[in-house]
């Protein structure tokens, strides 16, 4: 691209930071040096010498692994209070006196050592490190959860991070990039590594030195990109995602080309939370996505035995991890064994492409290590298909640019990151109608999830007036266009606006498609709702019965639209007293339903409900109480006692029976 995305905000770009707290932190010179030693370990290091300050820092960075230095005097009043978070994952008790502090941080697991050399403090450090990097074991997997209708509606669960990251992945795998992106990525490095002379040779190693066909190399060396890239997969930080788009798309090139041909088993050490636990155990049997590159290795006695060389406390558990993967699905991520690709080629590995698809089948006990088995699927997966696709052909190409981009980002709800796709694409193609009109809608739909809908209307506005002066005057993008705008002056409650522009889109498809065109039945729909919300009860009977019938001769629409405008023929009528005609439509509507639903559908119900109510409004109590008796019936068979439903009815059939003596 030709000017950077967007600025990245002050922020730790790597998976783990280093804390230290000592009241001379700042103050003795050999403390000062041993910063810029440690910074070639744990690149962001944060010093503190007040202890309450400290401990705050620690306590609201719980999405930071935490390598904590600390002196023997504050570490005995900071520790027992932060050696329970999960975040916090090794401490280190720098010292005068060892022999003294090793008697109280015996009962604290997560102390590494007492240590009363700066350079043997240096080496622990660097040790441990290696081991966290190697395995990345204690690294945090993000995962996407997709549930069920059945299990969503329980949990009350939402599967717009699972769908949209699925999304946000393949755009960013495949977009294709820029000349000067790459440049932008080492300019943003070399900001973050500044004083770090070890990061900053590596760093132009990886400037002056790399190219597409050694992308896993790159991923898989104890780098700047595996640790800047894991953590912006674990944050989700758009801006790093973005520079590295055209990494993650040169390691998918790789995988498909080096990927499996057969079916594997392979392992994943890792330690998770009790609360990731938890997630994990209500997916089985659903879908989730690993939203990083997921490394993983072919034997479990070796996976096994890195878990047990890492010791546990408090809420985290040792999880194995065993996959099951089948290359043979349709439109499935890439995967493969990528020894020979790896930078340490005499270890075996087998990478898996960032969010890839999953189904975890079962969660056991195995002595202390909790194994969770899982399947790969892909997005043939019926459950998944159905909304992709949807996705894709309304409003969402699936072509892998800078709108598709700001689409889904916005979808998203980062709606800055969203923005600044828009502005750059506009900056890019000036000249480019469709994508000149298309980031106009997309200003406009921000806008609009805002609630900021004079900006909206502006926007939408500026892309029909670009495509009146464009298109011809019956093409259906300007009725859609107007369509819009009609449906923002309605949230507006500029009710008499709607109305024009709703009729202006009437106009625009019935020249396009003809007078019985489910476009057509829409607007008649939307006409009808602002008239019933402006109490224009006559004119939306007349726009209703207008929809119906084109619904009626339409068979590409099912049977549920025509109910539900039944049933709004039916509430205005019972609304302006004229019951009689109320009932036949609230029938009408109750024998569609009850054909289309299974027994004791909530739409059925609720219309047996409308139909008593408008019985007992017209002084038949007893036809009320029949229907009122068969919802009772309905509610026995289908819901608890305890149900609010089932007393509401019992109620109302006492009421009526009072009237009734």
């Amino acid at each position: 691209m030709a000017t950077q995305l967007a600025i990245i905000q002050p922020q730790n770009l790597e998976t783990f930071i280093l804390i230290w707290l000592d009241s001379l932190v700042n103050k003795s010179e050999d403390n000062i040096d041993t910063k810029m030693l440690l910074r070639k370990t744990i690149n962001r290091l944060v010093a503190f010498d007040d202890m309450d300050r400290c401990i705050e820092y620690v306590k609201d960075h719980d999405e930071e692994r935490i390598v904590f230095i600390v002196s023997g005097r504050l570490g005995q009043q900071a520790v027992p209070v932060l050696h329970h978070l999960a975040h916090l994952v090794a401490i280190y008790v720098y010292c005068g006196d060892k022999k003294r502090n090793e008697i109280w941080t015996k009962e604290y697991m997560k102390i590494k050592g007492v240590i009363d050399d700066l350079k043997e403090l240096i080496i622990q450090i660097q040790i441990d490190q290696a081991k966290r990097n190697e395995y990345k074991i204690d690294e945090p997997i993000p995962i996407s959860y997709y549930y069920t209708k059945t299990k969503k509606q329980n949990l009350t669960m939402n599967n717009d991070d699972f769908i949209y990251s699925q999304l946000l992945f393949d755009c960013l795998s495949r977009m294709k990039s820029q000349p000067n992106e790459r440049e932008q990525l080492i300019r943003l490095c070399k900001d973050e590594y500044q004083d770090n002379e070890i990061g900053l040779n590596m760093i132009r190693d990886f400037e002056e030195k790399y190219s597409s066909d050694r992308a896993i190399w790159w991923l898989t060396r104890e780098s700047f990109v595996c640790r800047m890239l894991n953590k912006a997969f674990q944050v989700t930080n758009i801006d790093l995602l973005y520079y590295f788009n055209f990494f993650i798309g040169d390691v998918r090139k790789q995988l498909e080309l080096n990927k499996s041909s057969s079916r594997i088993r392979t392992y994943r050490a890792q330690i998770m939370s009790s609360k990731e636990l938890r997630l994990l155990k209500r997916s089985i049997g659903e879908i989730i996505s690993i939203d990083v590159f997921l490394f993983t290795i072919p034997s479990r006695e070796r996976a096994i035995q890195i878990l047990q060389e890492f010791n546990v406390c408090h809420d985290l558990k040792r999880v194995l991890i065993e996959i099951d993967a089948n290359p043979s699905y349709l439109n499935m991520k890439p995967f493969g064994d990528v020894t020979s690709l790896n930078y340490f080629t005499d270890v075996e590995v087998t990478l898996f492409m960032a969010a890839t698809m999953f189904h975890p089948v079962d969660i056991s006990e195995e002595n202390d290590i909790t194994v969770i088995q899982m399947e790969t699927c892909c997005e043939e997966d019926p459950n998944v298909k159905t909304i992709l696709d949807a996705i894709k052909a309304e409003d969402y190409e699936g072509k892998p640019n800078l709108l598709s981009l700001g689409y889904i980002l916005s979808k998203m709800k980062k709606f800055y990151y969203a923005e600044k796709c828009y502005n750059q694409l506009l900056q890019e193609m000036p000249d480019d109608h469709y994508a000149m009109v298309s980031c106009y809608q997309g200003f406009g739909a921000i806008a609009m999830e805002k609630q900021e809908y004079d900006v909206s209307l502006k926007w939408y506005q500026k892309a029909l007036d670009a495509d009146k002066a464009k298109l011809k005057p019956d093409d259906p993008i300007i009725a859609s266009e107007y369509n819009t705008l009609a449906d923002i002056h309605v949230k507006k409650g500029e009710y008499t606006q709607a109305i024009q522009s709703y009729t202006r889109a009437l106009d625009v498809w019935i020249a396009a498609f003809g007078t019985e065109h489910l476009k057509v039945a829409k607007c008649y729909n939307n006409i009808g709702i602002t008239y019933e919300t402006q109490e224009k009860y006559l004119d939306a009977i007349d726009y209703y019965k207008k929809a119906v019938i084109i619904y009626q001769k339409t068979r590409c629409v099912g049977y549920s639209e025509i109910a539900t405008l039944y049933n709004h023929i039916a509430s205005i009528y019972a609304s302006i007293d004229k019951n009689t005609k109320a009932l036949k439509y609230f029938n009408t509507a109750l024998k569609i339903l009850t054909k289309i639903h299974p027994f004791g559908h909530p739409e059925a119900v609720k219309t047996m409900k409308n139909i008593a109510a408008t019985h007992e409004a017209s002084g038949n109590a007893e036809e009320a109480l029949a229907q009122f008796e068969t919802i009772a019936s309905i509610h026995r068979q289908l819901l608890p006692l305890n149900h609010p439903d089932v007393a509401d009815i019992a109620d109302k059939m006492q009421r009526i029976f009072s009237q009734l003596k």
